[in-house]
């Protein structure tokens, strides 16, 4: 990432805040996109407890990521377990797919991957490039970076990576129920940077069984 993209603002609690403006996002390629989701992915691995390797919920996780595709977009897939009980799964751009414990605790295996299946969807589609150019600025800490979209485009996102993961499923005869029964479980599923309004569980739900014929 290209220092002389962004603009940066201390705040009181010298959290420091650098913004890409618009005329800026104009400039950025998706390789300058993917950099940026990679140090994302660093610094948030730098804030967590990251799971053993030899534990057994990383061994859990790499195991279930085996039965999905290893790249997209020719972008490797990296995954880890992060140690918080918050039931929740993110993904970057540039391949990075973190999953907290508590998630995996609450969730069955196909369940879970119903949830690497729509991470990886959300990659595959390139919804965190294309939110980049619809923004009106981006905002980026040392905590969090920050998307504002119109919540009709974050909705259709999660409506678009629930199809695809659909797909993905089926392709590789692994059942699809696991994104119903996984959505029923879960209070809310997100990527990481993306500060909009998600479409109700209910919503996505009925889209999926609707695709599945069982409606």
């Amino acid at each position: 990432m290209s220092c002389f993209l962004l603009v940066a603002c201390q705040s009181q609690n010298k959290k420091t805040t650098f913004i890409i403006t618009s005329e800026q996002i104009k400039h950025l390629s998706e390789q300058d996109i993917e950099a940026i989701g990679a140090q994302v992915c660093v610094e948030s691995d730098k804030r967590s407890v990251i799971a053993n390797e030899n534990s057994r919920l990383n061994k859990k996780l790499q195991m279930l990521a085996q039965t999905l595709p290893k790249k997209i977009n020719n972008i490797e897939l990296t995954y880890k377990v992060y140690l918080n009980t918050d039931p929740n799964a993110w993904s970057t751009v540039n391949g990075c797919i973190r999953i907290n414990s508590g998630l995996i605790k609450l969730l069955n295996d196909n369940e879970l991957q119903a949830v690497l299946a729509h991470e990886q969807a959300h990659i595959a589609l390139k919804h965190a490039i294309k939110s980049f150019r619809l923004a009106p600025y981006v905002e980026i800490t040392n905590k969090d970076v920050v998307i504002l979209v119109k919540k009709e485009v974050a909705q259709q996102y999660e409506f678009e990576a629930d199809h695809y993961a659909l797909e993905l499923l089926m392709s590789r005869s692994i059942n699809p129920i696991g994104l119903v029964t996984m959505l029923k479980k879960m209070p809310m599923h997100s990527t990481i940077n993306t500060t909009t309004s998600h479409p109700s569980n209910i919503k996505r739900i009925d889209r999926i069984l609707e695709r599945l014929g069982t409606k």
